[in-house]
């Protein structure tokens, strides 16, 4: 395991491609929020988040700031700006550009885990795990010359290849920083915070000062700061240590579940709550339509149970506030649908706000006990 650090301005470089990224997720799905536009979208993120975790993962092989790891990350950024640059038009014309730009950052990064990893505790996971993720890279290649539900099918097989690759790297120790893996996942939680703030200003422009306006834009940017809090506020610290506190194997496990997997449906339902919100504060003044008064609920829900998630593989233990907030908005979207978008956006606010501070209350003993050790 090498030493921790702090993240390096390369890797900060790095991540401003992914700003561009999730923004292009959320404008593909704006205006057309249905379960096709989702499915592709999801799947669109999930390739992007995982090129992000591949260059996550290295940085336990390699110190960014040597000149060598230096060079290919530039060069995985500028590949990664094509991916994004793709996103728009990934499943019509820029198919192919997609596909290519996906498997060089996928293939860049295996041959420099295959490089790092020589003489190393982790060469047997890596060895492992770099044909197969190479093999989902290839399937989502070769999707990107197909049309239709050819490439869709193709882009899902590629995806589950890749998944059931890092499932079955589980057995094997891979190299670590605890306080560089959890910080770097704190800092992409941010990126997708700050695109929500984006959506939640653009909603903001343009728009006559009313009271359901001024209503749902406080709520919104309420519920995202909330959102804020309940990540860094105990989740970050204690996921921090759990990493610290685990050994062999079981490091890269958890680091896999409740950071790789889970992080995933966490930025998920960052982009469907910003989706939702774009809706809500267009026509603060009427009720939200059912598609984004769902996708409301159901992204900030997908926050809090993955974070629910990776609390549990943390500390063994059920984060019942969570589970209640997630049956509650559910619950909200269901029966407040008559409800004007400032109006169910105020009460969406002081649902969750109400939530973190009872949570939040409960886990102040464990937070001084973790800052004594």
């Amino acid at each position: 395991m090498t030493g921790d650090r702090s993240a390096s301005f390369v890797e900060l470089f790095f991540d401003l491609v992914f700003v561009f990224g999730v923004t292009q997720v959320v404008s593909s799905i704006h205006g057309h929020l249905d379960w096709p536009t989702l499915g592709r979208a999801a799947l669109v993120l999930m390739l992007l988040w995982w090129a992000w975790s591949q260059y996550t993962w290295l940085a336990g092989h390699v110190d960014f700031d040597e000149l060598g790891p230096r060079v290919i990350m530039l060069f995985a950024t500028a590949g990664t700006f094509l991916l994004a640059v793709a996103v728009s038009g990934a499943w019509g014309d820029d198919g192919a550009v997609f596909g290519m730009a996906y498997f060089g950052v996928m293939l860049l990064a295996g041959v420099f885990y295959w490089v790092r990893s020589k003489g190393t505790s982790g060469m047997e996971g890596v060895l492992l795990y770099v044909p197969r993720m190479l093999a989902g890279a290839s399937l989502v290649l070769v999707g990107g010359f197909f049309d239709g539900d050819a490439r869709t099918w193709l882009w899902v097989a590629g995806v589950a290849v890749t998944l059931f690759s890092a499932l079955a790297a589980g057995r094997f120790e891979f190299q670590l920083s605890p306080g560089h893996f959890a910080e770097r996942h704190g800092l992409f939680v941010i990126i997708v915070l700050g695109e929500a703030l984006i959506a939640i200003g653009i909603g903001t422009v343009g728009h006559d000062g009313s009271l359901d306006f001024y209503l749902g834009g406080t709520a919104a940017l309420v519920t995202l700061l909330a959102m804020w809090w309940g990540y860094f506020d105990w989740p970050f610290k204690v996921g921090e240590h759990a990493l610290r506190q685990a050994t062999g194997v079981e490091t890269a496990r958890l680091a896999r579940d409740a950071y790789t997997l889970s992080h995933y449906l966490l930025v998920a339902g960052v982009v469907l709550f910003a989706v939702g919100t774009e809706e809500l504060l267009a026509h603060p003044a009427s009720a939200v339509p059912d598609a984004h008064r769902w996708a409301i609920a159901a992204g900030l829900s997908l926050v809090m149970l993955s974070i629910a998630f990776s609390a549990w593989r943390w500390t063994s233990k059920i984060a019942w506030e969570r589970m209640v907030l997630a049956a509650a908005l559910v619950v909200s979207a269901a029966w407040l649908g008559g409800l004007s978008g400032g109006i169910f956006g105020a009460l969406i606010a002081l649902l969750v706000v109400a939530t973190l501070t009872v949570e939040s209350v409960r886990h102040r003993a464990e937070l001084a006990a973790l800052r004594t050790r």
